[in-house]
């Protein structure tokens, strides 16, 4: 398994190297769409090198958590980068300001009623220091009453994109696939709030046949170990959208394909012991 990590991240490597060609190219995008690209990739780049510490640690449950901030990250850039030019400016304004200054109302809000029961003097001055101004509450609740922030939220939110990127298909950059991500993200939020369907799911693999348990294992890690690669890959390929630069290495794409066909011998591996469990259970029905 650590080899199949080892050369997905050769691949990530070279699209990394890809990416890095086109942002390198002065005129290749508008200085805000450069900023966030370069934020964005950034921040993805980093939970995959703490996504892949765990992998080795082989903690597969906490790598999905990771890997939902990493992919949240790359669909917005994913998002902001396939549409149009004249659309990109006001997207990243959304972003980078309006939801910035909308959460800053709710933090406030939240604040007060947290000060307003509470009387430990150090909770109330760090809790303190989010509560706005009555100039700036104004001032931002003017610019964004409910009628304007729900639905600037609705837009970003992930589900809301995601069904916008399945909609997607142009020459060089097509995203109809982009809702298969939503079944391991909706996981991966069972996880961080630890409900009952998490508790239920790491119970379940805990007390499989061992043989089972290893398959199901084995195919997690695969997709975990791979798809941080594939989903960079999407971003390269919507930064050359979005900034027109040719880049095109037909070497990178052909690795890509190479990696996911190692990672589908394991989930055929787990899908075969599925296959006997139900037939299986369907005979003892019978």
């Amino acid at each position: 398994m650590q080899l199949l990590l080892r050369e997905s991240l050769v691949v990530y490597s070279m699209i990394r190297d890809e990416i890095k060609s086109v942002l390198d190219h002065e005129a290749a995008c508008d200085e805000d769409y450069r900023n966030f690209a370069l934020a964005q990739l950034h921040y993805y780049s980093e939970r995959c090198q703490s996504l892949n510490v765990l992998l080795q640690e082989w903690k597969l449950w906490d790598s999905d958590i990771i890997m939902r901030a990493a992919l949240e990250c790359a669909t917005r850039f994913i998002f902001v980068s396939s549409a149009r030019k004249r659309e990109r400016s006001e997207l990243i304004y959304e972003y980078s300001v309006a939801l910035n200054e909308i959460a800053d109302i709710q933090r406030s809000e939240k604040a007060k009623q947290f000060v307003g029961s509470n009387e430990d003097v150090d909770s109330l001055t760090l809790i303190g220091g989010v509560i706005l101004s009555v100039e700036r509450e104004e001032e931002l609740r003017l610019r964004w009453p409910k009628s304007k922030r729900n639905p600037i939220k609705q837009k970003w939110s992930f589900t809301e994109i995601v069904r916008t990127l399945a909609e997607f298909s142009e020459p060089g950059l097509d995203l109809r696939g982009y809702k298969s991500l939503l079944h391991s993200y909706g996981l991966s939020s069972h996880f961080i709030h630890a409900d009952q369907t998490a508790i239920d799911v790491v119970w379940d693999r805990a007390h499989r046949e061992p043989a089972v348990r290893i398959a199901q294992e084995r195919a997690h890690y695969a997709r975990l170990a791979t798809t941080q690669t594939a989903i960079l890959f999407l971003c390269w390929r919507a930064l050359v959208y979005a900034t027109g630069i040719d880049s095109r290495n037909h070497e990178v794409g052909e690795a890509l394909v190479q990696v996911e066909k190692k990672a589908g011998v394991f989930h055929e591996e787990f899908a075969r012991t599925q296959d006997a469990f139900y037939e299986k259970h369907g005979a003892s029905n019978v």
